[in-house]
């Protein structure tokens, strides 16, 4: 049986015991990345799946490689 004690209430709302930080790495406004870097990103990304796209050399640039 229910009475109507057993609803919640704002009593049983959790105050924060630590300081919240101020996180605008998302925001809109924040410079977005390169296109190198999103490049970088996302063969990383389809390394790690294993996706039939990825460079066989990999994500990372090797001395032997550069030019």
């Amino acid at each position: 049986m229910t009475s109507p004690h057993d609803e919640p209430t704002l009593d049983d709302v959790i105050l924060p015991e630590e300081p919240v930080t101020r996180d605008r790495t998302q925001h809109a406004k924040d410079p977005h990345p390169s296109d190198e870097v999103l490049e970088h990103r996302t063969e990383l990304e389809r390394q790690a799946v294993g996706s039939d796209d990825a460079d066989p050399a990999g994500a990372y640039e090797h001395d032997a490689t550069e030019a």
